[in-house]
């Protein structure tokens, strides 16, 4: 099922599964105002429907996103209109963030300036060998800074500095050492390892992955040890007597005894 949108393509699959994908490769699925909130629009869309599992953000084109739309940005007639801009960025990077179920992004193109972003943003990220990556706003007398409080949860300060500041390319292997990526794949691999990769983890519990995904965007933001105590050890014990995951532990148990009883019957003289 498509829905109708002018800078992106929203699918939904049986499967649970939702695609959005980045569709306007003729200025490098660059950033524009419409574009940004096309993608909030959908990415809301599809957590306003229970039945989604994942989302994916994938795109047109030979590059992934190029960063913000320069043309639009130079449209702003006030510094009120360049804020506008950047908060909506920043809603939707927050919007992706939050999600309640996973966000899978792949890239099998070059990633530019805010289009990081997105890839922070993420869970999990593929990337094909052939990405070029580069915080590129310096360059124009910009600095990254509606991408900074996402990129900086992925990277350590220090390689962030040397990264923003030099604004050179690096490759997708560095980005899968520096956390940027997840995954690193030979561009004809790409899909089909993507696509085994959500089959399982689809198959995953649903409530269990919302608050999987919730605990770990709050325990991240607490600083206090006790707090953190507090807040993790409530959620275990609220988990272990959810419905799923009753029914998941005596059905695991079941299956274990069943095991054990029939290799017991086989070392039977």
């Amino acid at each position: 099922m498509a829905f109708p949108y002018k800078t992106v393509r929203l699918t939904r699959e049986d499967s649970g599964i939702s695609r959005l994908i980045l569709s306007r490769p003729e200025v490098r699925n660059a950033l524009s105002r419409l574009m940004i909130s096309e993608m909030t629009e959908a990415v809301m869309d599809v957590q306003d429907d229970t039945a989604t599992r994942a989302l994916v953000i994938d795109h047109e084109g030979d590059i992934f996103c190029a960063g913000a739309d320069l043309t639009d940005l130079s449209e702003s007639g006030n510094r009120e209109e360049g804020l506008q801009y950047a908060r909506l960025l920043f809603d939707l990077l927050d919007l992706i963030e939050k999600s309640p179920f996973p966000v899978v992004v792949t890239a099998h193109g070059s990633v530019y300036g805010g289009g990081i972003g997105l890839l922070a943003a993420a869970d999990i990220t593929f990337l094909t060998e052939n990405c070029r990556l580069c915080f590129s706003e310096v360059k124009i007398g910009m600095v990254p800074a509606v991408i900074s409080s996402f990129v900086l949860k992925k990277i350590s300060s220090g390689r962030a500095r040397e990264l923003m500041l030099s604004a050179r390319e690096f490759d997708a292997h560095e980005a899968l050492d520096y956390g940027l990526a997840s995954f690193v794949l030979p561009a004809d691999q790409l899909q089909q390892q993507v696509n085994l990769y959500l089959q399982a983890l689809v198959s995953n519990k649903q409530k269990a992955l919302e608050e999987c995904k919730k605990m770990i965007f709050t325990s991240s933001r607490i600083t206090w040890l006790g707090a953190a105590r507090e807040y993790t050890t409530g959620i275990f014990a609220d988990m272990l007597f959810s419905k799923e995951a009753r029914e998941s532990i005596r059905s695991f148990l079941a299956a274990k005894g069943k095991k054990g009883r029939n290799r017991k019957q086989k070392n039977q003289p």
